[in-house]
């Protein structure tokens, strides 16, 4: 049960009750325990243990044209961090104060802003000599820097990301349509800004990250935080929470099999090569995937020979099985000796999922659970010696050893400085480049079942609250929940524009 917080008041916000249920208690357990959320890396995953796969991993013989792909952009994100160095004038531009702007225009001026991607107005603004504003100037100034980051110029003079990544997705191959997440209530805004109608393009979806992808803010006590009117704070739950949004998908394009997710900022610049290695991704994803709904097939039937001769089958054409299975899969006979290297090798199947199934269903329905996973590979790109950032690696949780993305707020200081911060150990890391099979069930995504979530803690107005986030990559990248694999993709797939400069650089 709900502590602290109405029946009314959830409906009243549309929240979800059994979401917010869940955070409240593991919210709870967490601060009584004084128990950090980190999870503990036992070994980075690189190419020489096999647990990152080389970047052709499977024979493409005989494989069809890629296809069924949607891209899943998440843009509902906000442009604080890239426009930080025009927090000053947002500042002056609020206060209407005309002599404070123009210093800061002039200060801007003198880091070289006139060279920065900027939008029109703010463009315009830097141009200009003035030293009065009108209401207009100061409210279209006001309206870019507070924009998402979807709709601002990738470059100065060029497209906007949201027309860059439209772009790009036209010359991607096997894509079926593009699926973009705006920030609540701008689904008309990213329309209007592309200057189309979009019931005339049924290959183009704007889904919202609304309150029902949102959680509370708590007390350290484990209460809602209310305001002084006594209302409750609301706050996104993370990305993790957009796997809810997977089944709208499903049921606006039902011959999609897969989603293609990439960050809105990461755009393409060698593009001819960036999108062979995009395809080389993308068709190998689809050809596991095929390999995998046979043996789904056969398993569903109880053909558990058929299923073995097409798990042998992937274990010829793959490249980079790992060898190191556990005791009793070697010592096992088929038909299921094979299905079940073939999870553990390739996938990444974690010891204690398989024999908890095996010993609660019995090893044929343990075998049927665990290939009905999703399939989600998701992308790694080569560490410059610099890069510090989420990456596959072994890990201990409560449930035991799991094979898992692991983002950076998850690891310990001394796991970041030991494992993430060596370029010994951290050889790759995730640039957001995924390729995740769209589930026949989303039970699979239920929160429940995913123990991987974040005690994220700010402070308001000198009260510290808490709250619940879960990241999309842990989500989807972790081998309790899916079937997954980490290839290695080339660098330049890997094009962030994460401050103003690097539009300027790039």
């Amino acid at each position: 049960m709900l502590k602290g917080l109405s029946e009314q008041e959830i409906k009243e916000r549309n929240l979800n009750a059994r979401d917010i249920e869940i955070h409240q208690r593991r919210i709870l357990g967490s601060l009584a325990k004084k128990k950090p959320t980190f999870i503990k890396i036992l070994d980075t995953w690189r190419l020489d243990n096999q647990g990152i796969v080389p970047r052709e991993y499977i024979d493409l013989e005989g494989s069809a044209p890629v296809s069924g792909f949607v891209a899943f952009i998440p843009a509902a994100g906000a442009a604080s961090r890239y426009f930080q160095p025009l927090q000053g004038l947002r500042q002056t531009l609020a206060e209407n104060h005309a002599p404070a702007i123009r210093a800061e225009i002039d200060d801007l001026k003198k880091q070289g802003a006139e060279t920065w991607p900027l939008p029109q107005a703010l463009t315009q603004l830097l141009q200009g000599g003035q030293s009065k504003f009108t209401q207009k100037e100061i409210a279209d100034a006001l309206y870019e820097i507070d924009s998402p980051k979807a709709l601002l110029p990738a470059r100065k003079g060029g497209l906007s990301f949201l027309k860059k990544k439209r772009d790009e997705h036209g010359k991607i191959k096997g894509l079926e349509a593009e699926v973009y997440v705006a920030p609540l209530g701008y689904s008309p805004k990213f329309e209007q800004h592309l200057g189309l109608d979009r019931k005339a393009d049924k290959n183009l979806l704007f889904l919202e990250q609304g309150s029902e992808l949102c959680t509370l803010r708590f007390t350290r006590d484990g209460l809602p935080y209310r305001d002084e009117e006594q209302n409750v704070s609301l706050v996104p739950a993370g990305h993790g929470m957009l796997v809810r949004l997977f089944p709208t998908i499903k049921d606006h394009y039902p011959k999609a099999h897969s989603l293609f997710i990439r960050n809105i900022d990461n755009v393409m610049d060698e593009e001819d090569a960036c999108l062979v290695d995009t395809e080389l991704f993308l068709r190998q994803h689809q050809e596991v995937l095929t390999s995998l709904k046979t043996i789904r097939q056969h398993l569903a039937k109880d053909a558990f020979d058929k299923a073995s001769q097409a798990a042998t089958e992937v274990q010829r054409r793959f490249r980079n099985e790992r060898k190191d299975q556990p005791a009793w899969v070697k010592a096992s006979e088929d038909p299921f000796k094979t299905l079940w290297m073939l999870l553990f090798g390739v996938f990444h199947c974690p010891d204690v999922l398989a024999l908890g199934l095996k010993d609660k269903l019995g090893e044929k329905a343990a075998l049927k659970q665990l290939f009905d996973r999703p399939l989600n590979a998701l992308g790694q790109v080569p560490n410059n010696g610099k890069d510090v950032g989420g990456s596959p690696v072994r890990a201990e949780h409560e449930n035991g050893e799991v094979s898992i993305c692991l983002e950076l707020p998850h690891a310990s200081s001394e796991d970041r400085k030991n494992f993430l911060e060596n370029p010994a150990t951290a050889t790759h890391f995730n640039p957001v480049f995924v390729a995740a099979e769209i589930p026949e069930d989303n039970a699979v995504y239920d929160l429940e079942q995913c123990p991987f979530w974040i005690l994220a803690e700010k402070n308001i107005r000198g009260t510290p609250v808490v709250y619940h986030e879960i990241v999309l990559y842990e989500v989807l990248g972790n081998s309790y929940t899916a079937n997954v694999l980490f290839p290695e993709i080339p660098r330049r797939l890997f094009q962030p524009h994460k401050t103003l400069l690097d539009g300027v650089k790039k």
